[in-house]
């Protein structure tokens, strides 16, 4: 493709991406790559990606709509001899295939690794695992809510005293964005050396790259970190308006922070309060000074604390639902909210990628394809390409 043809068609544009996924992960990485342009083909089983079918939808939940969109769809019975054969005729122009079976599944059927690189030595392969194809968890079903129990995330942000699972989907959506920087590096690599790659991502070790500060403090000094850990270190504490509004300050290190909240606070004596005197004396009564300020937050409405907080240059912000954030000013003012036709014609709006490049810029938004909206023009262009390069190879 010429660089003239690239021009706001993507980053990715030319690039071809096969996603055997379901769920989260693997729909999750090969959205993110046709965000950027690449042409991604989605193959499904007859029945379909599960999540299809959540919220009591027959073939298009919100979920499903949310990580599919911008792809082409095609059904394949993977577990034919027609099916396997579609597949592999897809695979021959493919550039990468991204799949998040359990280990040995996609080698059990058939189109593992090496059958897929002995038909293509060109194209990336990228399985996403729980935990890797070894060890004494590899086979187990691994959901969400396992691997972030398993990979230490929910010790970061779920306090001791209410256990329990916490969305969003941590691990699908971190494995999955592992699984594209992997995928963007092998791209390089085969432009140096001609040849494709394997690459294996598990949602638990990108759980851990994830959370590399607490797992770093501990293999150092033995400290386990909790859910207030890294808030007490940063020095960022949560408040609530006399409306009932909550908002947000992070003071960091610089000095100057604290100086500029006693004044937005008009509290001059909290500066020779011995117990936050010093950064360090903060850090250590954290729990005294949030409460602190906590209760003189009460005395004004959210808004003006903003606005006294932004004249004196102090980190802040407001507490965002989902409910306030997309007519937060700031939010509308970047433009990451574009409305897209679903698929009655109707218009929706739907966050749009936070990524912006200056020449080859991005693709139009495209809703989630209904099921197998495009398996008999592709299967048989991917028919009609293999059969030729066959006879050529003759």
């Amino acid at each position: 493709m010429t660089s003239s043809a690239l021009l706001g068609a993507g980053a990715l544009a030319g690039i071809r991406v096969i996603e055997l996924g379901q769920y989260i992960s693997g729909p999750y990485a090969a959205k993110l790559l046709a965000d950027l342009g690449a042409d991604v083909i989605k193959v499904e089983s007859p029945e379909g990606d599960p999540m299809r079918r959540w919220e009591g939808r027959a073939t298009m939940s919100p979920q499903f709509a949310a990580y599919n969109r911008g792809k082409r769809g095609v059904v394949l019975d993977l577990k034919s001899v027609d099916g396997l054969a579609a597949l592999l005729a897809l695979v021959e122009d493919a550039d990468i295939v991204l799949d998040n079976f359990r280990p040995g599944v996609a080698a059990r059927l058939g189109f593992g690794p090496d059958v897929l690189h002995e038909r293509n030595p060109r194209v990336i392969t990228c399985s996403i695992t729980g935990f890797g194809p070894t060890g004494p968890a590899a086979k187990r079903p691994a959901y969400d809510t396992v691997i972030s129990a398993t990979g230490g995330m929910y010790s970061q942000v779920v306090p001791a005293s209410t256990i329990r699972p916490l969305g969003p989907a941590f691990s699908d959506l971190l494995s999955g964005m592992s699984a594209v920087q992997a995928v963007l590096a092998a791209l390089h690599a085969r432009d140096v050396t001609g040849e494709g790659e394997h690459v294996e991502v598990t949602m638990v070790g990108a759980l851990l790259d994830f959370l590399t500060e607490s797992a770093s403090a501990f293999l150092e000094t033995g400290q386990v970190s909790s859910p207030d850990s890294r808030p007490r270190r940063a020095q960022a504490y949560a408040c609530v308006g006399s409306d009932g509004k909550a908002f947000v300050i992070h003071m960091s290190v610089p000095e100057k922070f604290w100086t500029g909240l006693l004044d937005v606070l008009e509290r001059p004596d909290l500066a020779d309060d011995e117990r936050f005197s010093t950064r360090e004396a903060r850090v250590r009564n954290y729990d005294e000074l949030d409460a602190v300020l906590k209760q003189i937050a009460t005395t004004r409405p959210r808004a003006e604390w903003l606005d006294r907080l932004a004249a004196h240059d102090i980190p802040h912000g407001p507490l965002n639902t989902m409910g306030d954030l997309f007519d937060d000013p700031q939010i509308v003012s970047m433009g990451l909210v574009e409305e897209i036709a679903g698929p009655d014609g109707a218009a929706l709006r739907v966050p749009v990628p936070s990524i912006r490049f200056q020449r080859s810029g991005r693709p139009a938004l495209r809703y989630a394809p209904a099921l197998g909206a495009d398996t008999e023009e592709l299967t048989a262009t991917a028919a009609a390409s293999a059969s030729e390069k066959e006879g050529a190879a003759r």
